[in-house]
């Protein structure tokens, strides 16, 4: 009987410690990714995305693509000569015509220094064309790094880029007043997922959040969080 006792005890005390270990692992730092709709439930048509070909986005561990990328002033710029002196915030917006967009930047450039004083280069990405690029910084008052994507070619890498349907294209004629194709460098009905990632110096994605929903966007609060 003592020697049953006994056996309980120990088995009793072993599956204690299994769950008090499995209670309290943690997942390692830079590996979480943030929480996403599910792909099934996205009403992809309700944001002006053809579904023949939906982007999904580099995940977090990938490595960062290599691009080239032209600044306003011509000069050619690769993404890996930025990370490999200090982690790198890329930030994807539609458009100057996009009002959720410019809101979004406005109240972004607010805290935006908070990025860069911890140490982070913060880069815009869009579609739009450099003369357009102007009217974003005119509306939004930010002076952040904006590269116009004139091929599209930084939009792929990073797998964010889609085609914008019929429907939406008209809408935006009729309510914006704009021309999503002509607004573009390519001259393409193309626009991006507003996404984020963030790149440490090694140039892995240690963060991203990506939602088709143009309406949700990433914090500073949330990419200060997520800084290497």
């Amino acid at each position: 009987m003592k020697k049953i006792v006994a056996s309980l005890l120990l088995l009793s005390a072993v599956t204690a410690c299994k769950n008090e270990n499995k209670e309290t692992v943690e997942e390692p730092a830079g590996t979480t990714e943030q929480a996403e709709p599910v792909k099934d439930t996205i009403p992809y048509a309700d944001f002006g995305m053809d579904t023949a070909d939906l982007p999904e986005g580099l995940k977090v561990g990938d490595m960062a693509p290599e691009i080239a990328m032209t600044t306003a002033d011509n000069k050619t710029v690769t993404l890996q000569s930025l990370y490999e002196k200090q982690p790198v915030v890329v930030l994807f917006y539609r458009a100057y015509w996009c009002p959720v967009c410019s809101r979004h930047l406005t109240e972004f450039a607010e805290r935006a220094k908070e990025i860069e004083d911890k140490g982070a280069k913060l880069v815009i990405v869009t579609p739009e064309t450099y003369e357009n690029v102007t009217k974003t910084k005119e509306q939004t008052k930010t002076d952040f790094t904006t590269i116009s994507d004139t091929d599209g070619s930084i939009m792929r890498a990073f797998d964010v880029d889609f085609k914008v349907t019929d429907s939406y294209q008209d809408m935006i004629k009729e309510k914006l007043s704009a021309s999503v194709a002509e607004t573009n460098a390519t001259g393409e009905a193309v626009l991006p997922v507003p996404a984020t990632f963030v790149i440490d110096k090694g140039g892995k994605i240690v963060y991203r959040h990506f939602n088709p929903n143009y309406r949700e966007r990433a914090s500073v609060d949330e990419i200060i969080n997520h800084l290497p």
